[in-house]
Parts: C-alpha cells; sequence; structure tokens
C-alpha cells in the first residue's frame, strides 16, 4: 500500500514539473522584455538555456527523489536477515533431545536405536511372555530359555541407556547455565565416549543372537523328529512303557486352532478336527461299554470286556498323542512367531527371518498332519471296532467249576 502510494507522489511531482516548466517558458520572453533584448537570435539563446537549465534540475531532483526507498519499508540487513534464520532453526532451549539431534547427530542416532531395541523387547517379549507360557505350557522351558539368553542383554542396554540419559542432563544444566560454547566444546568428546557405550551395550546384546537360534533350532529340529513317530515312543528307561506325554488341554488346542484359522491353514485345521471328532468316538464308545457293564444282566460280560476296554483305552491314547504331535509343531510355529515381535520391526537378528528349520518344519508337518489324522482313525477300526472275537461261554463256565 505504501509503495503504491509513493508511486502516485511521484507521477504528480512530475506532471507539476512539466506544467511549471511549460508556464516559465511561456512568461520568459515578457521577463526578457524588460532588459530591453530585441534580437530574435539573442532571445532564443537566452530562452533554450534558462529553460533547458530548469528542466534538467527539475528532471535530477525528481529522478533521485524516485529512486528513494520509503521509509516505512527498510530491507532488513543480510547480518538481520541470517540471524532470524539462526533464530527459527534452533530448538526450544529446554530441549535437550532436539539440540542434541542438531548439534550431535551421531549420538542421536545411537541413542535412538538403542531405546528402540529396549522398547522392542519391553513390548514385544517382557511383556508378553508369562502370557504365552500360560497358553503353552508344553513350551515354558523353552520360553524360560529364551529369557535367561535375553536378559543379561536388556540389563545392559537399560543401565546404559540412563547413564547416556544422565549424562546428557547434566551437559544441558551446564549449557544453559554457564558458557554454552565452552560446554558445547567439551561435550564433543564426551559424546564420542557415549556412544561407545551404546556400541558395547548392543554388542553383548547382540551375542545372544547365536544363542538364541541354537535354542530356536533345537526346539524345531525336536518336534520334526516327533512328527515321524507312528506310534507313541516307549520310555527309554522301560521299553515296555510308553513315554509320558501330557496332552494339550481343550483350552491349548483351541487357542492353536484359532491361530491356524487366523492364518488359513486348512489341512492343519481339518486334521486337527479329524483327530477331535475321533477323540469323541472313543470316548463315547468307552462311556457306553461302562454303562452296558452297570446293567446286573451283564455282569458275567465283565471279565470278558476288560482287553476290549483296554484296546478302547490304548486308541484313546494314541489319539491323544496324534494330536499332540500335531498341536506340539504348531505351538512351535506360533512360538517362533511370537518371539520375531509380530509387526516389530527387526526385533532380533535370530528370528528377523524365519530360521530354515522353521520352513523346513512347516512343510513336512502340512505333509504328515493328514496321515497322522487317518492312522489314528484306521486303528481305531482294525484294532477294536473290528475286533470282535465272540467268547465261548460254555467253555469258560466249565474252567469256573
Amino acid at each position: 500500500m505504501l509503495l503504491a502510494s509513493h508511486g502516485f507522489s511521484m507521477a504528480l511531482l512530475w506532471l507539476l514539473a512539466a506544467v511549471g516548466i511549460f508556464m516559465f517558458a511561456r512568461g520568459l520572453p515578457r521577463f526578457l522584455d524588460r532588459f530591453h533584448i530585441t534580437n530574435s537570435e539573442t532571445r532564443l539563446l537566452i530562452m533554450i538555456a534558462f529553460t533547458g537549465v530548469i528542466l534538467f534540475g527539475t528532471a535530477n531532483f525528481l529522478w533521485n527523489l524516485g529512486e528513494e526507498k520509503p521509509k516505512s519499508l527498510p530491507e532488513p540487513q543480510p547480518e538481520e536477515a541470517s540471524t532470524e534464520a539462526l533464530e527459527q532453526e534452533q530448538p526450544a532451549p529446554d530441549d535437550v533431545d532436539g539440540f542434541v539431534a542438531l548439534n550431535y547427530r551421531n549420538l542421536h542416532d545411537y541413542r535412538s536405536s538403542l531405546k528402540r531395541r529396549l522398547k522392542e523387547l519391553h513390548s514385544f517379549f517382557f511383556k508378553d511372555v508369562k502370557k504365552w507360557g500360560e497358553q503353552s505350557p508344553q513350551q515354558r522351558g523353552f520360553l524360560q530359555n529364551i529369557i535367561d539368553i535375553r536378559w543379561p542383554g536388556y540389563e545392559e542396554m537399560q543401565e546404559t541407556d540412563a547413564a547416556v540419559d544422565l549424562s546428557l542432563r547434566e551437559f544441558w544444566i551446564h549449557y544453559q547455565t554457564g558458557q554454552s560454547r565452552y560446554v558445547a566444546k567439551v561435550f564433543e568428546e564426551e559424546a564420542n565416549l557415549l556412544i561407545e557405550k551404546i556400541k558395547d551395550a548392543q554388542a553383548f546384546d547382540n551375542t545372544a543372537d547365536k544363542s538364541e537360534q541354537e535354542e530356536i533350532d533345537k526346539l524345531l529340529t525336536n518336534v520334526r523328529k516327533q512328527l515321524e513317530n507312528k506310534d507313541i515312543p516307549r520310555d527309554p528307561k522301560n521299553s515296555r512303557k510308553e513315554l509320558k506325554f501330557t496332552p494339550y488341554t481343550s483350552q491349548n488346542r483351541q487357542m492353536l486352532l484359532d491361530w491356524l484359522q487366523t492364518k488359513q491353514e486348512g489341512t492343519l485345521v481339518s486334521s486337527l478336527e479329524i483327530l477331535g471328532d475321533n477323540q469323541n468316538k472313543i470316548e463315547e464308545s468307552l462311556r457306553q461299554i461302562h454303562e452296558y457293564l452297570k446293567n446286573p444282566d451283564n455282569a458275567a460280560l465283565r471279565q470278558p470286556m476288560i482287553k476290549i476296554i483296554e484296546l478302547w483305552q490304548a486308541v484313546g491314547r494314541y489319539n491323544l498323542y496324534a494330536q499332540y504331535q500335531i498341536l506340539n509343531a504348531v505351538e512351535a510355529e506360533y512360538l517362533v512367531e511370537k518371539l520375531s515381535g509380530g509387526s516389530a520391526p527387526a526385533l532380533n537378528a535370530a528370528v528377523r527371518q524365519p530360521p530354515k528349520a522353521a520352513r523346513d518344519l512347516h512343510v513336512r508337518l502340512l505333509e504328515v498332519a493328514p496321515q497322522i489324522a487317518q492312522r489314528a482313525i484306521s486303528r481305531r477300526v482294525t484294532e477294536v471296532e473290528q475286533s470282535y472275537s465272540p467268547t465261548t461261554f460254555t467253555e469258560l463256565n466249565k474252567k469256573k467249576r
């Protein structure tokens, strides 16, 4: 607005100057008459000279006036402009994190990576590992081993993080209250020392990668070997006894089934459902037999039916073991995924990518799960449902006499 007003004023001055010069030129002849200058050439030269001087002086004055800047719009000096930009880039006086990010970028990056790793371990492991142990009681020993591997590195990084934070707060107090340039210069060496401390803590954490990978591979290898069993293994200390195993509870089984369904693993879900139906049939048959034997009229059948009851119980145990084989493998896959942090970015080098043992296990599980389910059904049919062999009760009665 001021610039527009300045331009209008200059135009008006030029117009007034032109009118003034024109009026001067018209009045000059009458002025010359007073001096009785009659020679026409002399009069013309005098008029041209006076008019030219007035014209040149006026034009020069107006030109210089137009070049001047309006006093109300002073341009900022280069020094002032650079100071403004510097002030805008500086962080808030009480923001030590912003100051470090701006002036000690390397330290800021290492410190951020340390805090990110601590957050990942807390949010995607230590906060939930107890719940995983409750959901997967079969693997509590494995989970405890992982805790033992990760905990020392976690503690070391926590201590380092706390020490770095204290050093930064101490620096910031001195920077705000002392000679800031001197403090910042001294802190350059301290910043390098803090970076080395962070590197040492991260290196200590990374040493756990190999141990954790070995633990994961051991679990996956044992689970895959178990898939190859076609019967309940025998106790190494007593070959006449079956090796003890703990069947999965209905709650643990349902949790893993739900997880498989979210991953659209139709083959594994179908195999487990077949085994579930088979178990229901076995238990229903045993219940019916016991109901029949409660009848006093069937008292004489209790002894002959003992063997049949034992056969039903045997196929029931095998069916539970068949479910155990599949569920144990599924559970191992479930926990490896949990250990990878789910959506956590690069939680641990040991599990950033699915290990080869996990990929091999999954391929084999998809192959054998239907076979395991079908084998359990076949054993129920051939070993029990088709085991009927009539008892010769006349011979039995003679032996009793």
